[in-house]
């Protein structure tokens, strides 16, 4: 059959389009490693008082681009370079999330760029093993205070130092944005730090995040939230994986402040290729004000199956059950509401 010309022209055009990716790929430099995960669950979801809702919900899927050069004398460079992908509604910012360039040598090691923090990496995501802490099933509770009120952070810089023994230490720092809460307030800030230890079987972290000047709290003056967290995980021969965390928290006020501890329990049993997990958080209060009543629990059931390393299928049952003034969630913050959702997804890592 005769094509006519302009669908000749066409046909060209979308052809080129298409092969675009694939010679991106082909012509990426050596030594640049291309990386990612797809992540998607369709969830049944609840909340009080409200109508049930079925989604589809892309937790947290990623694509990165990574690579390191040896630049002589003990000394390298590597950067990274990670983004946000949705499988629900399509879209996000490029290099949304951990993006950066950096150095390390016999000093340790530094990057420079957008981070959620270690804080967050060596305490909170060490011990959620059922998801990898994103999605509707997410740890509800932290305080938000561990990075910097927004979660990934502009302007920071990150030192590693060389490993001592089975120990090493951690530090953060963020100047979080320009903008002020205030006219005449400080620019908003963010310090974490960690010291962790790993040896064999046993991961252990102790933490500090502070964050300064994200919000007025009246008249100009600006907050000032904290969160002290012991965390860690061990690892019995691979049969029993159990991991804890203690966090204590605490928000200025314009009169006074407001405090509260939170506590998590993670288990993992797999066995061969299936995986069941139980997790638990129960905090006793809020950090926005002070008010009775105002804790809540989030518990977790969840079964994996790995059909492949890089690919397997998972069902949970999640739940954020909230005190009559707890405003905790994933669907919603409303005091005394609770949020559930039931999910079966599959998650892909490359």
């Amino acid at each position: 059959m005769r094509v006519p010309r302009k669908k000749k022209l066409l046909l060209g055009a979308v052809s080129a389009a298409c092969a675009l990716p694939a010679l991106a790929l082909a012509q990426a430099p050596a030594g640049v490693e291309i990386y990612g995960r797809a992540n998607v669950s369709y969830e049944r979801i609840t909340v009080t008082n409200a109508p049930t809702d079925w989604e589809v919900v892309d937790n947290s899927s990623r694509i990165g681009f990574r690579g390191k050069k040896d630049l002589g004398d003990g000394l390298s460079a590597f950067f990274q370079i990670e983004s946000r992908v949705r499988l629900d509604n399509g879209g996000d910012t490029f290099s949304s999330r951990d993006s950066y360039l950096g150095m390390s040598g016999g000093f340790g090691t530094a990057r420079v760029g957008r981070t959620i923090g270690p804080v967050y990496y060596a305490t909170y995501d060490y011990i959620s093993n059922h998801n990898h802490d994103t999605g509707n099933s997410s740890d509800a509770l932290l305080a938000l205070a561990i990075f910097g009120n927004q979660g990934f952070m502009n302007n920071t810089v990150w030192y590693t130092s060389p490993k001592m023994g089975a120990f090493t230490v951690d530090v953060a720092y963020s100047r979080l944005g320009e903008a002020r809460a205030a006219p005449g307030m400080s620019q908003p800030s963010y310090m974490g730090l960690v010291g962790a230890y790993d040896q064999g079987p046993l991961h252990v972290a102790v933490s500090h995040a502070e964050t300064k000047n994200s919000a007025d709290l009246g008249g100009g003056i600006g907050n000032k939230d904290t969160a002290t967290t012991i965390g860690g995980l061990y690892n019995f021969g691979g049969k029993v994986i159990v991991g804890a965390l203690y966090e204590k928290a605490k928000s200025d006020q314009l009169v006074g402040d407001t405090q509260r501890d939170y506590f998590r329990v993670s288990v993992m049993v797999p066995v061969a290729k299936h995986e069941f997990h139980v997790n638990l958080g129960m905090v006793d209060d809020r950090l926005d004000v002070n008010m009775a009543d105002a804790g809540a629990k989030q518990y977790t059931l969840a079964y994996n199956y790995n059909v492949t390393k890089e690919f397997k299928l998972y069902a949970f049952y999640t739940v954020v059950d909230n005190e009559d003034n707890g405003n905790y969630g994933f669907k919603t913050n409303v005091a005394g509401i609770d949020n559930k959702s039931f999910a079966v997804g599959a998650r892909y890592n490359f």
